[in-house]
């Protein structure tokens, strides 16, 4: 099998940084795991990085319209070509994200295929909220409730439409053998670091303009409901109708410690990780030890 490496880890945790410099060190591209920064418009509040300002390479980021179709399996078919695109070129594929169902289902066997958007069920639920909607999905596969965020509606949605099928993504038991000699390297750090960095971190984005964002997004028309990232129909909401803006923010900085929290979960469960503690003071420390890691994996010893 030929070599896959991938970066992951929490979000906040400074993925980004730490891509870029491996990216470096192996004359390589990246290739973009973090569902939440395929789509355009949503910039600020998924940190999503200024390719503009980079040298570096990236591959599905930024490609998706804001409120365009595009599933898991779609993610699955097309990161899979660039993997083989990039191996064609003599290239270690470097997959960065922290969308850990995405990267299992590159990576694996997993089989993603279930029916057809089924229109009739769209309508019938279109009067909903985005928590009621979610709701139902507990009712009928709460194994796959828990992995989807109710504000992602397409795919809770697609979840509802596979089990009344008769086919719940639950019990896609599928995915244990790889497709690829795989390396995934976990950034972690204490907990509590953790989530303080991610409230300074909504603190920051608030200050880079994260309002201003959501308002152009109001104006262009979008459903915020079919916004899965957090924070966009939270701003949105806010915008409209006012209230505590310390209230909202806190809200958002919960709803993120929460999801980190379901990311390490994921990581510690649900794939066979190499975890690396971030030393924020002494990154090169941090690097170093990935780097070692990296050598080991390709058979280079000093």
């Amino acid at each position: 099998m030929k070599k896959v490496i991938v970066l992951t880890g929490p979000t906040a945790v400074g993925k980004t940084a730490f891509s870029l410099m491996i990216a470096q060190d192996l004359k390589t591209e990246i290739i973009n795991c973090d569902a939440s920064q395929f789509r355009k418009g949503l910039n600020i509040g998924t940190a999503k990085i200024n390719l503009e300002e980079i040298d570096i390479t990236h591959h599905l980021i930024d490609f998706l319209d804001t409120e365009a179709e595009f599933s898991i399996k779609d993610f699955q078919e097309i990161a899979r070509k660039k993997i083989s695109n990039l191996h064609k070129r003599r290239l270690i594929p470097l997959l960065v994200g922290g969308s850990g169902l995405y990267i299992n289902a590159v990576l694996g066997d997993y089989n993603l295929s279930i029916p057809e958007r089924n229109p009739k069920l769209e309508k019938r639920y279109e009067d909903l909220q985005n928590i009621e909607l979610h709701q139902k999905l507990v009712a009928i596969d709460p194994d796959t409730a828990l992995k989807i965020h109710p504000n992602n509606r397409r795919r809770v949605l697609r979840a509802i439409e596979a089990a009344v099928s008769g086919k719940r993504i639950s019990e896609n038991k599928s995915g244990n053998n790889l497709l690829y000699d795989a390396l995934i390297i976990c950034l972690t750090t204490d907990r509590e670091l953790l989530y303080q960095r991610i409230n300074e971190r909504v603190s920051i984005m608030i200050k880079e303009g994260w309002l201003d964002e959501v308002r152009t997004l109001m104006e262009s028309g979008i459903d915020f409901r079919k916004v899965k990232d957090i924070g966009y129909l939270e701003l949105a909401n806010f915008l409209k109708t006012g209230g505590p803006m310390d209230e909202v923010l806190d809200d958002i900085r919960r709803q993120t410690r929460n999801y980190a929290k379901r990311q390490l979960t994921w990581f510690k469960n649900k794939m066979e990780c190499n975890f690396v503690t971030v030393d924020y003071q002494n990154p090169q420390k941090t690097k170093k030890q990935i780097t070692t890691i990296i050598d080991s994996f390709l058979g280079k010893f000093h």
